[in-house]
């Protein structure tokens, strides 16, 4: 048995918006902004952890030739918290329609402030006498990553000006000099022009670390436009295609329809003089005509559901019991003729959503489970609460299912599985688009569970109801309570 999951598209990866300007768009800028918050939470559990191994065990540090840390990590850590807090605050009020320059001038603010507290602890720990100032590094990668290459060297430069400023007043004696470092190594570099010039060899490193890294990521991001824009002229492309396809397939409607009107005329008023030989041939010409009427039908469905997948949808309650009339409605002649039986539970939960939409939708699921079915079969409707109190309706039938191999591709446009298509070879293969084409539009999930020769489940997720106007939550209330559970 094979399971396959159609998502909806708010819950799938987003795209990265490219506007006017060089750098990622504000969806990308904004995640960075809450990362920013969420990793400064591991460095202030490094510093606790420092000032606790200082209070705790100061002989780890002796031992290795450092002073033990005492004070300075508490109150770094109060700096970072209460920054931090601050950023968190900040970073949620902002929204993906939210200016770029806004979100821009939070991720700045945390830059500043982080690099201010990380020059008072590179002083603390030694600027000069260790290797602590490459930690500078961290946030000129992140910010080549993020910037364009002119935003980035500004943060180097603020980074540089900070290290060497702190060296600089170290050396000359305005601020007495720090460090971990218990005891002088040994190598003669404590000398006020070697320390500079260990400072100065420090930021070299940094600018070249930032001219390798910057120009990488501009290289990304050029490549990222291109793609953007090769991407919109494949979609206006498409559209145009999609348009001059409607257009075709729209204006083969008459001719059909005058087909299938003159056999009809054919069968009243001739049928009885028309040799059997020539009845066979217009039979044929009549079954070929109703298959081709149905393609264009869905054709033209497909893309009208595509010219308007732009267009702002309101949500409202829809009556499932309404919806599964027009469906009966509408399979009713197809469910007759293959003699199997349509079993709709009622009364069904109502739901959040587009009764139109939703009719076409469940219309393609219940005419696919018919015509999948063995003669003499049943479809089953029913749906089940979720424990999020989300409302599942599902369509269930026991015909010839699904292999595993064909599942994941059921929901392309003209796809037909091999099954599919010796059981029923006039079929489009546009049914299942266009439920996929729906359920992406009104943020809904699919389900599928189905076993080759063993029947097929389409389980449709519908968000809360009680999300919803109060009068539709009062009636998702009334009806939940008769929803059933199934295999």
């Amino acid at each position: 048995m094979g399971t396959f999951e159609l998502i909806a598209a708010s819950e799938e990866p987003g795209t990265i918006g490219f506007p006017e300007q060089e750098g990622l768009g504000n969806d990308v800028l904004l995640h960075n902004a809450r990362w920013f918050t969420k990793l400064r939470w591991i460095a202030v559990s490094a510093v606790i952890l420092a000032g606790l191994a200082g209070r705790f065990a100061p002989a780890l540090f002796r031992g290795i030739g450092l002073i033990p840390p005492v004070g300075w990590p508490w109150i770094l850590a109060a700096v970072l918290i209460a920054a931090n807090c601050l950023f968190t605050i900040l970073a949620e009020r902002l929204k993906d329609e939210s200016s770029q320059s806004a979100i821009k001038a939070t991720i700045w603010l945390q830059i500043v402030i982080d690099l201010i507290v990380l020059t008072v602890l590179v002083h603390i720990i030694g600027s000069t006498t260790t290797f602590i100032s490459f930690a500078f590094l961290f946030h000129i990668v992140l910010a080549c990553i993020f910037f364009p290459p002119q935003e980035s060297l500004l943060v180097t430069v603020l980074a540089a000006g900070l290290f060497s400023a702190c060296v600089v007043l170290e050396t000359s004696g305005v601020v007495r000099g720090g460090g971990m470092v218990a005891h002088a190594p040994s190598i003669p570099h404590s000398g006020r022009l070697l320390n500079l010039a260990f400072a100065g060899t420090a930021v070299f490193i940094w600018f070249i670390v930032w001219y390798l890294v910057s120009t990488l990521s501009e290289a990304v991001r050029r490549r990222d436009r291109r793609l953007h824009a090769v991407n919109e002229r494949l979609m206006k492309a498409d559209q145009e295609k999609t348009r001059q396809v409607l257009l075709t397939t729209h204006e083969l409607k008459a001719p059909f329809s005058g087909i299938e009107s003159n056999i009809q005329i054919l069968k009243l008023q001739y049928w009885s003089e028309i040799p059997e030989s020539v009845r066979g041939i217009v039979e044929r010409i009549e079954h070929r005509a109703q298959t081709l009427r149905e393609r264009i039908r869905e054709i033209l469905v497909l893309g009208e559901l595509k010219s308007k997948s732009d267009a702002k949808l309101v949500l409202a309650g829809v009556s499932m019991d309404s919806v599964m009339e027009t469906v009966r409605e509408n399979v009713g002649e197809q469910a007759r003729s293959r003699n199997v039986a349509l079993d709709i539970e009622k009364p069904l939960p109502d739901i959040l959503g587009e009764a139109g939409q939703i009719a076409i939708l469940f219309s393609n699921l219940v005419a696919n489970a018919i015509q999948y079915s063995r003669e003499g079969g049943t479809v089953t409707v029913l749906a089940r609460a979720t424990q999020t109190n989300d409302v599942v309706i599902a369509v269930v039938d026991r015909g010839i299912g699904i292999s595993d191999e064909a599942l994941p591709h059921i929901f392309e446009e003209y796809y037909r599985t091999p099954e599919g298509a010796r059981c029923n070879p006039m079929s489009t293969g546009l049914g299942l688009a266009i439920v996929k084409h729906i359920t992406r539009t009104l943020g809904l999930k699919v389900k599928v569970t189905s076993e080759a020769g063993a029947g097929t489940t389409f389980e449709v997720t519908f968000k809360n109801p009680d999300s919803g106007t109060k009068k539709e939550e009062t009636s998702c209330q009334t009806s939940r309570s008769l929803m059933t559970t199934w295999d």
